[in-house]
């Protein structure tokens, strides 16, 4: 017999309606419970139970609200908490277009809160690090991957503006970030000698004076969209709107969204978020990131796949998958897979 039922004798005067306001259940609910679970004993059709012996009730019975209520303290809080992020994720990344060779990122992610005291804000604080990079499965040793990653590594970490709500709103202290680099310059002058190197540290200085260009850039990554998410994605009951970039250094894109949960695992809660791409614009927008004046024809089609695994009890990001696909003539024209899985 399975755990959650019991063997309810029928008291002389007892329906089905009395016997379900006890355990919160209507006369129906409880009529299509007993039957379903019943295998040899006597189906039930009406509210009374005149002759009806004994009737199979559910032990631990909870109504939709109730479910509900109880689904809702398994997942996330509606604000960002430290509680959320892992120290470290694994990150794997995936490209693929029609006009090339796909491409495969492998790295890791470090995140650390800031104490609320040594920050002059509202929000939170945090310092996320990506090094360990391998692409291919290789560490690249190219001269311009070697230079790339050698500027990068010396402006991490960088402190990010994460509001209430969630998702990255800002740089912390961007000005520190820059006076990073430059007090750095000077030794990666001496190990990338040549007139390529030095065309390529002054292009990454330059890029990175404007804060709201390097904003963009992380903003428009797959990973910054999916790491940080907005938390009430997590509570969503219907459909809604809402904008991801499409494209890295693009402009941002309406797409249809909804929400799945499910919470069938002892441990974890799976939130599924699906979307597809509301506004119509071009293929030739989304990659160039340049809204024409003109209309276009050739409307891109596409969709948005982020799915979440988090801990129940420690409401910790666990994993997460996002997938973000751009379609032309009905075909898959480009698109990038991510895998984050935490580590300790």
């Amino acid at each position: 017999m399975e755990e959650n039922i019991l063997i309810y004798d029928v008291k002389s005067g007892d329906t089905l309606d009395i016997i379900g306001r006890e355990i919160g259940m209507s006369a129906d609910q409880l009529k299509d419970f007993h039957n379903t679970h019943c295998q040899k004993m006597e189906r039930l059709w009406f509210n009374n139970l005149v002759g009806v012996k004994q009737i199979i009730i559910p032990k631990d019975y909870k109504n939709p609200e109730q479910l509900r209520q109880e689904n809702s303290r398994e997942l996330p809080p509606s604000s960002v908490t430290k509680e959320f992020y892992s120290t470290g994720y694994t990150v794997e990344e995936s490209f693929s277009n029609l006009s090339k060779n796909p491409l495969n990122l492998e790295y890791k992610v470090d995140i650390s809160f800031r104490r609320k005291q040594d920050t002059n804000i509202p929000d939170e604080v945090l310092d996320l690090r990506c090094y360990d990079f391998k692409r291919n499965g290789t560490i690249p040793d190219d001269k311009m991957s070697t230079i790339a990653l050698a500027c990068m590594e010396s402006i991490y970490p960088i402190s990010l503006i994460i509001p209430i709500q969630g998702r990255m709103v800002d740089i912390y202290n961007f000005d520190e970030l820059v006076k990073r680099f430059e007090r750095k310059r000077p030794e990666l002058e001496a190990f990338f000698t040549g007139d390529v190197y030095n065309i390529y540290l002054d292009k990454f200085w330059f890029s990175i004076q404007n804060k709201n260009n390097l904003l963009k850039q992380l903003s428009s990554s797959l990973l910054y969209q999916t790491l940080f998410p907005r938390m009430e994605w997590f509570h969503k009951t219907d459909n809604w709107t809402e904008e991801f970039y499409l494209s890295p250094n693009s402009f941002p894109v309406k797409c249809l969204m909804s929400a799945e949960y499910d919470h069938k695992g002892t441990e974890i809660v799976q939130t599924l978020l699906l979307g597809d791409i509301k506004d119509a614009f071009s293929l030739q927008m989304i990659l160039s990131g340049k809204t024409l004046d003109h209309d276009s024809e050739n409307i891109a089609d596409g969709q948005v796949a982020l799915r979440y695994m988090t801990d129940k009890k420690t409401k910790t990001l666990n994993h997460a998958d996002a997938m973000i696909k751009i379609l032309n003539n009905n075909e898959i024209y480009t698109q990038q897979i991510l895998k984050l899985t935490r580590y300790e």
